[in-house]
């Protein structure tokens, strides 16, 4: 599913109120994560925090006209695209908040769907774009490896 250009400046609009709340010194960290609910229905995605308020929504028509069975995938997929983007310099990885954290999408259950991103030290989630093109280049480097 493509979205159109103001559905997503919406959503980075939404990760960016995240950043702006919870931007802060490191003497003032909080402990949470952050889940992402897309609402099928009324097209819009609301941001939780572990306390179940409400930080941000998004607004987001195409996920409402959406009639495909794969809905939660094609959102994941418009997700990682947008955090990709607010993340570029690195801001969704420099919180206030303790680590590990991660931004969780889940359904209106608040059932995990899957992990969107996953901050931690020494801990970096391996998404399928890191995957893309990993057979390839494993191929090319042990028939290398042979040749010499």
């Amino acid at each position: 599913m493509k979205l159109t250009t103001s559905s997503a400046a919406s959503l980075r609009e939404a990760l960016c109120k995240i950043v702006e709340l919870y931007s802060g010194e490191d003497d003032q960290l909080v402990s949470t994560d952050f889940y992402l609910m897309p609402l099928r229905e009324e097209g819009a995605l609301r941001v939780f925090n572990d306390n179940d308020e409400e930080i941000a929504v998004a607004t987001v028509p195409e996920w409402a006209d959406y009639v495909g069975e794969d809905f939660y995938r094609e959102v994941e997929a418009n997700l990682q695209n947008v955090i990709r983007e607010v993340n570029a310099g690195g801001d969704l990885e420099r919180l206030a908040v303790w680590m590990p954290y991660s931004f969780v999408l889940v359904d209106e259950e608040r059932e995990t769907i899957g992990d969107l991103l996953l901050v931690d030290d020494d801990t970096l989630l391996v998404t399928d774009s890191l995957l893309q093109g990993l057979d390839e280049d494993l191929n090319r480097f042990l028939e290398e490896l042979m040749t010499e």
